[in-house]
């Protein structure tokens, strides 16, 4: 009884609470929020249904217990086994492009896949973060004492090319930018060569036609254009998202207008990406302020846990969740914001989509198992793979 109340004690004292509660409490405010929208008179012309937000909740169940388990499990453990799930993971996304389904309005655009039997649907590409951040965190440590060489920094700009080409054929532009997100991220925590850098700044002017002519689809070349000079003619079709979110943080005010205001201003997608717009309108600029430091703590956190890390692989699987969540997050609300173009990109936590929230609670996990599985604060987990 005393060796299971030990072991008990030890797994409870290696949740880092301090990252895993913010996270949950963004959370149970998105389903709070996504209640509002459904109750809201625009939802006949959203895509948001009642089981949607049951399944947001179940999704946030799995997720708090997955970071709990992982957090008691040697992340070297995980990251040693990467064999066993890279594969699985470009094939779940690779699956889509044979039985994946899109939403109504872009039937053309298949990301997800359907749970037979269940009906909910899963995002591959989510849970393909997570193996890529694992294995390349295995590349980096493996290659750590002659990291800087070019041939090893081309073949870690091929391990990352792979996943970023194979997510903007699914025509997920917003994803494919989160992997370089990651990528670079976890580049300059390794150590990269200022020179590497230097010559990376000297090429991008010569990448950026070749983005734009062969990468880039029409509509986000036409969003970029109306970002740069919007019109009234761009209100009406590019540049409809971007206006009707402006108009959605203004009439927030201080305090907002309310969660279960029957008539928010009306944004697409306002229960997904453009979330962050009914905040302000819900909750006004305090609301947002709080949200903001909310996800700003975490970032820090996980920051925290980065530079505290035993060895290379930690720091690198922190590295690769910071930018997949705080990095994130910046995008997702300057896009809300208007300063940036709007490519889809969703806000951790809060944006409705089980997959999304299962996998970023999935990196927290790792998060926290860097936290707990560092020298410098556990004295053994000899009962731990």
């Amino acid at each position: 009884m005393n060796t299971l109340k030990r072991a008990w004690r030890m797994f409870w004292d290696r949740i880092d609470w301090l990252l895993l509660l913010p996270a949950v409490s963004l959370s149970v405010l998105s389903l709070v929020l996504l209640t509002g929208i459904y109750r809201s008179r625009h939802i006949p012309v959203l895509r948001l249904t009642a089981s949607n937000i049951t399944n947001q909740g179940f999704a946030l169940a799995m997720g708090i217990a997955a970071a709990i388990i992982l957090a008691n499990v040697n992340y070297r453990a995980i990251v040693d086994k990467w064999a066993l799930y890279v594969p699985f993971a470009y094939l779940f996304l690779l699956s889509t492009f044979v039985w994946g389904v899109g939403p109504p309005a872009s039937p053309d655009i298949k990301r997800w896949l359907i749970i037979p039997g269940i009906g909910m649907s899963v995002q591959p590409s989510e849970f393909l973060k997570l193996a890529f951040i694992l294995s390349f965190a295995f590349h980096v440590y493996k290659t750590q004492e002659r990291f800087n060489r070019p041939h090893n920094i081309l073949l870690l700009v091929l391990h990352a090319l792979v996943p970023v080409a194979l997510v903007q054929i699914q025509k997920d532009t917003g994803t494919a930018l989160m992997f370089l997100a990651i990528f670079l991220s976890m580049m300059f925590v390794a150590g990269i060569k200022w020179y590497y850098i230097t010559a990376a700044l000297v090429a991008v002017p010569a990448i950026i036609p070749v983005v734009w002519m062969f990468v880039l689809r029409p509509m986000h070349k036409n969003r970029i254009l109306a970002f740069l000079g919007q019109t009234a003619a761009d209100i009406e079709r590019e540049g409809f998202q971007a206006f009707h979110a402006a108009r959605a943080v203004a009439s927030g005010g201080l305090t907002g207008n309310g969660i279960f205001n029957p008539s928010p201003v009306y944004v697409p997608e306002m229960h997904n990406d453009f979330i962050f717009a009914f905040i302000a309108d819900a909750l006004g600029f305090l609301g947002c302020i709080g949200v903001i430091l909310v996800i700003t703590l975490i970032g820090i956190k996980i920051l925290l846990t980065c530079g505290m890390a035993a060895d290379k692989q930690g720091q690198m699987i922190c590295a690769g969740v910071f930018a997949m969540i705080f990095g994130q997050s910046v995008l997702n609300i300057c896009i809300v914001l208007s300063l940036l173009p709007v490519i889809g990109n969703s806000l951790p936590f809060l944006s409705s989509g089980g997959s999304f929230v299962l996998a970023n609670f999935l990196g927290l996990g790792l998060v926290m198992s860097v936290y707990k599985h560092t020298k410098r604060r556990v004295k053994t987990d000899s009962f731990l793979p």
